[in-house]
């Protein structure tokens, strides 16, 4: 495989299936911000599908991660003006972070503009939370909106970018299609897959035919 980081293709919805059912969504990253880079199925793949096409299914999806919790209170926008907003910035956070996760898988500095952008949503994050009477940061109410996942998302998203073990962040070896990242937390760190099931095994079929 050539190092470096390839290019993303603009997400496009399958026309001939429908969405899968958020409760389908596999969450293989074994990090809130990599299985939210991974909400881009099949990256490298001619047509890839992407898991939050509306804000519904980002909500969903969001509760599903634990991204948002039960008591968070947080609506989700009413207009299409307000929901179309909120689904660009959805896409612009994922595709910064993708390509400060690629780079630190290949070994390359990461792109400005990505930095950049992850550097506003923690700015978001801090600004939103304020020190309570347990000596606990606790998000504000006026932080508790829509994009309050996408806040905690860069919260993650720093956590990992300082990990003492970067080694550990990893791209699935189905490089033909899949794209998708993972923490190996492997004992002998050895993991190749995102999931053994899915790719792991189309990738022996694909061995056991051609031999």
């Amino acid at each position: 495989m050539t190092r470096g980081i390839r290019q993303d293709r603009k997400p496009a919805e399958n026309r001939h299936l429908p969405p899968r059912p958020i409760a389908a969504i596999r969450l293989d990253g074994g990090r809130l911000c990599l299985d939210f880079v991974n909400t881009i199925h099949d990256r490298y793949a001619t047509q890839v599908e992407d898991y939050l096409q509306q804000p519904q299914r980002f909500a969903e999806w969001c509760v599903r991660a634990a991204a948002l919790r039960p008591d968070d209170g947080v609506r989700m926008p009413r207009t299409a003006r307000e929901r179309a907003a909120l689904m660009r910035e959805v896409a612009a956070l994922r595709r910064h972070l993708h390509a400060l996760f690629a780079a630190r898988v290949d070994d390359l500095p990461p792109p400005a503009d990505a930095l950049r952008g992850l550097d506003r949503w923690l700015h978001r994050a801090w600004q939103g939370q304020s020190l309570g009477a347990d000596g606990q940061l606790h998000w504000r109410a006026d932080a508790r909106d829509a994009r309050l996942p996408l806040k905690r998302i860069a919260l993650d998203a720093l956590d990992l970018l300082g990990d003492p073990h970067p080694t550990r962040l990893r791209r699935c070896a189905n490089t033909r299609s899949c794209g998708w990242l993972f923490l190996d937390t492997s004992k002998n760190r050895r993991r190749r897959w995102c999931a053994m099931e899915t790719c792991g095994t189309a990738e022996k079929m694909q061995r056991y035919r051609q031999g």
